[in-house]
């Protein structure tokens, strides 16, 4: 590819991600909202026009699991998990950081706006659903569990049931182990353009890492691309705990 036609693409890239701040930007002004809330209709927008944002449902899996935003992952960020996401997100994907906006939905507001405060604080330009999942009845799909045990995955693997193995750890962490018929796509290429390409949106897809936090923050991608995910509990550490003892 020549140096024209990368910076054309280039170019689209950073139109693309700069028209998706202006309309966040555009959003609280005229309604007078708080300067981090967005309503639902400009979240519509960013998502069917995909935009450079990355939504995440921060109520209980229940909650989640019984009617969500078409797009939205589910990430609860509560004390114990904000930091870690935020940090990892930062080390390991700085591209995300500089081009994503994020959306945090829970039921009325109050908590996605606290957690978006932190996250913005934190350097991570992050945005909230002005009145939460009260101000949304359209778009809504519900979902199986997202997450799955250990022994859960060992058992539909046993069976020979249809999913689709992730692994979004580094490829040298593989060499210690893996689950066998695992695909290997480290956390960055995921949010890589077609980073996705090959996932599949017809099965399954059970999403590795070591420790589950990798691979909760890629969810945020393969939300939006329809793909049914649930992640491995624990990762790979509850993975190797079960088989040394025998599952």
């Amino acid at each position: 590819m020549n140096q024209k036609h990368i910076g054309i693409m280039v170019s689209i890239i950073i139109g693309f991600t700069i028209i998706g701040a202006v309309i966040l930007e555009q959003n609280s002004t005229p309604d007078g909202l708080d300067q981090n809330a967005v309503t639902s209709e400009t979240l519509n927008v960013l998502l069917e026009n995909k935009e450079h944002v990355l939504v995440v449902d921060i109520r209980t899996a229940d909650e989640y699991q019984s009617g969500h935003l078409l797009g939205a992952s589910h990430d609860a960020l509560d004390s114990s998990t904000l930091e870690k996401r935020v940090t990892t997100i930062q080390n390991r994907l700085p591209d995300v950081v500089s081009g994503y906006n994020f959306v945090l939905i829970d039921n009325d507001g109050s908590d996605a706006k606290k957690a978006a405060q932190t996250m913005t604080e934190m350097g991570i330009q992050t945005f909230y659903l002005d009145g939460g999942m009260n101000n949304l009845s359209d778009n809504l799909v519900f979902s199986s569990q997202t997450v799955i045990e250990s022994e859960e995955l060992a058992a539909k693997l046993a069976s020979d049931e249809d999913l689709y193995l992730l692994d979004v750890r580094q490829p040298d962490e593989l060499l210690e182990s893996k689950i066998d018929g695992a695909v290997n796509i480290p956390l960055a290429d995921i949010f890589k353009p077609n980073g996705m390409d090959s996932i599949p949106t017809d099965k399954p897809v059970v999403v590795i890492c070591g420790s589950g936090n990798r691979a909760t923050i890629a969810t945020y991608a393969l939300a939006q691309e329809g793909i049914d995910f649930q992640v491995l509990e624990g990762g790979m550490k509850a993975w190797n705990s079960q088989v040394q003892s025998g599952m």
